[in-house]
């Protein structure tokens, strides 16, 4: 598929225009160790959080099955963790972002992002990336206890209904195994996999995937 063909572009966000895994993974040390009231290892974070879901983290260093409220709470109290590292550092969309959604824009192709955060992240993405030069926020689709999240192909169905873009003719841009199979799933059939936070994550070809790059330099390329 050549970029002169696509009429509609959908984005992931975390680890696909924003490269912050390192944010997310720190949080997750700060909360459990305040938690648990013990110092985290490196092979800690490695073995028991990056790539865990949260239930799987909270529970093997809690030690005990934990109701979904109880989750939701410590979950809520890791992403103001890292809200708060993220907006201290105050990091750069991924390389090359920027221009390429500047030739979007002139080119007159629209934009969605379909993205698992919570609203009160997007939200601080909005506004401290300044996404508003590039897309309206309800151009924006999260993941709400009314929005099934990924795998399940709901948030990429709903971007692709408000870009009013069949899906075959949508290019969407992922960085994880659960976002592609959403985007798949959805009926995109052109899907970019960005590696640069997390290389070596998928193995193989998966369905959709029309090329690998490291972030949004590369696209020349496609």
């Amino acid at each position: 598929m050549e970029l002169t063909e696509v009429i509609g572009v959908i984005f992931d966000f975390n680890g696909t225009m924003l490269f912050d895994r390192k944010y997310h993974l720190e949080s997750w040390r700060i909360c459990v160790e305040d938690l648990t009231m013990r110092e985290m290892s490196n092979a800690d974070v490695k073995n028991y959080i990056d790539g865990k879901g949260s239930k799987e983290i909270l529970e093997h260093f809690l030690g005990e099955d934990l109701s979904d409220s109880m989750i939701w709470q410590f979950q809520e109290e890791k992403e103001r963790i890292y809200r708060n590292l993220l907006l201290k550092d105050h990091p750069s969309l991924a390389p090359g972002l920027e221009t390429f959604m500047d030739y979007l824009k002139q080119a007159g192709v629209p934009m969605a992002i379909a993205s698992s955060a919570p609203l009160t992240n997007m939200t601080m993405y909005y506004d401290e990336f300044e996404l508003f030069r590039w897309l309206d926020w309800d151009h924006i689709v999260n993941a709400s206890p009314e929005m099934p999240g990924k795998p399940h192909p709901a948030l990429y169905q709903e971007a692709v209904k408000i870009l009013k873009v069949p899906a075959n003719h949508c290019l969407a841009f992922e960085d994880s195994q659960v976002g592609i199979e959403a985007a798949y799933a959805a009926g995109i059939r052109n899907i970019v996999h960005v590696v640069a936070d997390m290389p070596g994550q998928i193995e193989g070809e998966m369905p959709g995937v029309i090329k690998s790059v490291r972030d949004f330099t590369e696209l020349k390329e496609l």
